[in-house]
Parts: C-alpha cells; sequence; structure tokens
C-alpha cells in the first residue's frame, strides 16, 4: 500500500470513529428524507388537485349551454401550472409564485393560488427542501470533517512525520482532499441517491436535466471540500480551523445570498402589485376605447373594410368587432408593462449572479432552480404561455360573434358546440437547452470557482515542506 493510500484509509478510519461526524451526518440524511417526503406529498397533493380542477373546469365550460360568446368569454377559463417532478429536489419559488391564471376577457390577471398563502403558521418551509439540506447544512457537514485534517495532524506531531517519512506535501494534500472528497461523495451521493428516488415515484424525470443538476451539485461540495481543507492546511489547531470555517460558512453561505437579496431589490426594485396594476389600468384608460372616444373613428375604419354606410348595414357583429379591437389595444398595454416588469426581474438576476464572485451558492442556487422547474424564468415562461391561450380563446369566441352576431351583437347566443372547439391550457415548459443556455454564466463562474480552489489548496501544499524539516 503506498504511503498516499495509508494516509487516505487511516483518515477515513478517524473519520468513522469519530461520533460527532457521525451524529451529524446521520442528522443531515434524516432531514434530507424529511425534505424529500414533505416535498414529494405536497407534489402529489397538488397534481392531484390539479388533475380534479381541470376536469371541473372543463365539465362547467362545457355545460354552460347557449350563451352569448362574449358572455363566456368574461366567465372564461382557468390556466394550471403543473409541478415538475425534479421539484421534489428543489421548490425553488413555487411557494411563492402562483400556479393558476384565470384567461378571461380584456384582462390579464396575474398568477394566483400560491401554496405560502395556504400556510397556517410563520414558517419558511418553502425553504425546507434537499435542496436547502445540501446547499445550508452539507457545506456545514464537510466543514467539520475537514477541519481537522491537516490541523489535527499538526496538533499531534504526525504531520513532520509523514513529511519526514516522503510522501511529499503535495501526495499528503492530495490525500486529504481524497479522505474528505471521498466522505462529502458517499454522503451526497446516498443523499442525492435518495432525491431521486422520490422524484421518479413523483412523476416521469429528465435524466439529461437530473445528470446537470447533480454534476453542479458535486462541483459546489468540491469546491467546498477544497476550501475546508486549505483553511485546515493554514490553522494551527483544529479548533481554530473550525471557527474560521464556520465564519465562512455564515459569511458565504447564510449572509451572502441574503445580502444579494437585498442588494438586488435595492438596485432594481420591482413595484407593488398596487403600483403596477394602477399603472396598467391607467395606460389602458389613455387609448381611445372603441366603444367610447375612439367609436367614430373605428366605425367608419371597419365601414370602409366591410362596405356599408351604416353599422347597422354590416355584415358581421359591428359589437364583435369592437371586443376584439379593445383586446387588441388592451394587449399592446400588457406587453408593454409586464416587458417592463420582466426585465427587472431580469435585472435583479444580474445582481444575484455578481454575488457568486463572492460566493459560489447564489450560482448553484440559479442552476438547481433552473433545472427544476422552479426558477422565475419558469414561472414567466408559464405567465406568458397562459397569457397567450386566453388572448387565444378570446379571439376564438369573439369570431364567432363577428361571424355570427350581425345585427343581434350582445343578444346573439352561440352553439354549446363552441365550447366544446375550446382547448384547454397545456404549459410546455423551456426545452433543456433554452434552460442551459440561460445558465452559461452561473456554470462559467462555478467553474472558475472550482478551478481556483483546487489551485490554491495545492499551492498551500507549499506551506508544508518547511513543516517537515
Amino acid at each position: 500500500m503506498s504511503i498516499t493510500a495509508a494516509i487516505l484509509t487511516k483518515d477515513l478510519r478517524e473519520l468513522r470513529r469519530d461520533r460527532r461526524v457521525v451524529v451529524m451526518a446521520l442528522l443531515v440524511l434524516a432531514l434530507a428524507v424529511t425534505a424529500l417526503l414533505t416535498a414529494y406529498a405536497r407534489i402529489n397533493a397538488h397534481e392531484a388537485d390539479r388533475a380534479a380542477t381541470i376536469a371541473a373546469d372543463r365539465a362547467t365550460w362545457e355545460g354552460q349551454g347557449a350563451r352569448n360568446p362574449h358572455s363566456a368569454a368574461h366567465f372564461s377559463k382557468w390556466a394550471f401550472k403543473p409541478l415538475t417532478a425534479q421539484a421534489v429536489l428543489d421548490p425553488g419559488i413555487a411557494a411563492f409564485s402562483g400556479s393558476a391564471v384565470w384567461m378571461e376577457a380584456h384582462n390579464r390577471n396575474p398568477a394566483v393560488a400560491r401554496p405560502v398563502d395556504d400556510q397556517t403558521v410563520i414558517l419558511p418551509s418553502g425553504d425546507f427542501s434537499l435542496a436547502w439540506v445540501l446547499q445550508m447544512l452539507m457545506p456545514l457537514l464537510v466543514a467539520v470533517i475537514a477541519a481537522s485534517c491537516v490541523a489535527r495532524e499538526r496538533e499531534r506531531g504526525t504531520l513532520r512525520l509523514m513529511l519526514a517519512s516522503g510522501v511529499g506535501a503535495a501526495n499528503l494534500v492530495r490525500a486529504k482532499l481524497a479522505s474528505v472528497g471521498a466522505v462529502t461523495l458517499a454522503l451526497g451521493g446516498v443523499i442525492s441517491l435518495v432525491g431521486v428516488i422520490a422524484a421518479a415515484g413523483a412523476g416521469p424525470i429528465d435524466p439529461a436535466r437530473l445528470a446537470v443538476w447533480l454534476i453542479a451539485y458535486g462541483a459546489f461540495l468540491a469546491i467546498v471540500a477544497a476550501i475546508a481543507v486549505m483553511v485546515s492546511l493554514h490553522a494551527r489547531s483544529s479548533g481554530q480551523a473550525l471557527m474560521m470555517l464556520a465564519g465562512l460558512w455564515l459569511f458565504a453561505i447564510v449572509l451572502t445570498p441574503r445580502a444579494a437579496a437585498s442588494l438586488a431589490d435595492y438596485a432594481a426594485p420591482a413595484p407593488t402589485g398596487e403600483q403596477f396594476w394602477a399603472d396598467v389600468a391607467a395606460a389602458k384608460a389613455a387609448y381611445p376605447s372603441p366603444f367610447a372616444e375612439g367609436m367614430d373613428t373605428f366605425a367608419a375604419k371597419m365601414m370602409a373594410q366591410y362596405g356599408g354606410s351604416r353599422i347597422e348595414d354590416l355584415p358581421v357583429s359591428f359589437g364583435g368587432l369592437q371586443l376584439e379591437e379593445d383586446e387588441r389595444l388592451g394587449n399592446q398595454v400588457y406587453d408593454e408593462k409586464f416587458r417592463a416588469l420582466f426585465a427587472v426581474y431580469d435585472a435583479q438576476r444580474a445582481v444575484l449572479r455578481w454575488a457568486s464572485l463572492v460566493s459560489p451558492l447564489p450560482a448553484l442556487q440559479n442552476i438547481s432552480m433552473a433545472l427544476s422547474g422552479t426558477d422565475m424564468p419558469h414561472q414567466i415562461a408559464f405567465q406568458e404561455q397562459a397569457e397567450s391561450r386566453r388572448r387565444a380563446v378570446v379571439t376564438q369566441l369573439n369570431t364567432d360573434l363577428i361571424r355570427n352576431g350581425a345585427g343581434a351583437d350582445f343578444d346573439y347566443l352561440a352553439d354549446p358546440q363552441l365550447w366544446s372547439e375550446v382547448e384547454d391550457f397545456a404549459f410546455v415548459p423551456p426545452s433543456l437547452g433554452e434552460t442551459l443556455a440561460g445558465l452559461w454564466r452561473e456554470a462559467l463562474i462555478l467553474l472558475v470557482w472550482l478551478a481556483g480552489a483546487m489551485v490554491l489548496v495545492l499551492r498551500s501544499a507549499q506551506r508544508l515542506n518547511g513543516a517537515g524539516q
């Protein structure tokens, strides 16, 4: 057996005998399993409720009988967002973002039905997940494991003996990295395996997404392990190393993401819901409505298009044309306001990305949520698709009124067959390629962190050369 392998075997044996490490590892594993069971139950309940509500919404929609199409457009339908199976791993912003949009005429409504609204206690349960365990607790466990890996050898006086035996400082550091990495890989692997099983049980999973998700967490934990070993190399004692790593954990894992979120909100403040919808209402009131001040101009335009000198002579429903024109003008306002709102969200994410230069955690969090389908871009995709579906349904109903309601307008009653021709909403999440295209900067930041941490810890081996003399 080589000296490096002997050091690795000795370290693993000592870690196995260290009850503090064993207890903490079991605690982390228990929390991970609890988080998975909680998420599994939440997603199953959500999907069961969604399927039942879609069926009830469809039955109500098709059972409304003969009705004016515009009245039906106000009666409207719902768009529901599914939760992917990988949301078991990282719920992201799912607890704070709505999963249902009411697709009514004239109005682009916000997403509602936020799980956080149903909480009966003030507890950030949305944070308690497998991702939270891997992001918050695993780095702390790795710090505890690595704190004494070199510092303890220095305390015992065995470090000098190891170096004097000819093992070499670089080989010693590689052996310490291997021992910390092996324990991290074993525990992280068990947690990840349980997570994969839970996700597969919650529904179909995308193996490619899952593989990239696991690689990202592997890189993050490797960064943590390298930094922890480097601190142990420089510390005079295992106690000092543990204190330094605890401070780094507080700064990089606890404080930096929260400070970055506050900074993002300060640098790119999003309007309150009240402000936003007041701006939308004011903008809509400013355009010439085809039902009020813009009616004469619009009527002249329609008579020129369809022929006739009076509205009563039009071969189509003038009321239907007014409704469709009102939708067109209102949609322009919604496009402008929501484009500006989503730009604010993009600016906030850019600020958070800069925070990744201080701590790799914000970059990992963005990658984790995106691959789990629970980040803001996926929520925006849902809201945009729901809006597209709303416009398609309203136009379909207005078109029926325009074609068949000449002379009757709002007294026209459509054949109930029309309701069955209106399709339900079906969310199509961004593809893996589209998701990865938005994550290349976070991935690059993680790679830079990983390369930098490895270079620094190996260069720190030079510090040990003097210890063996």
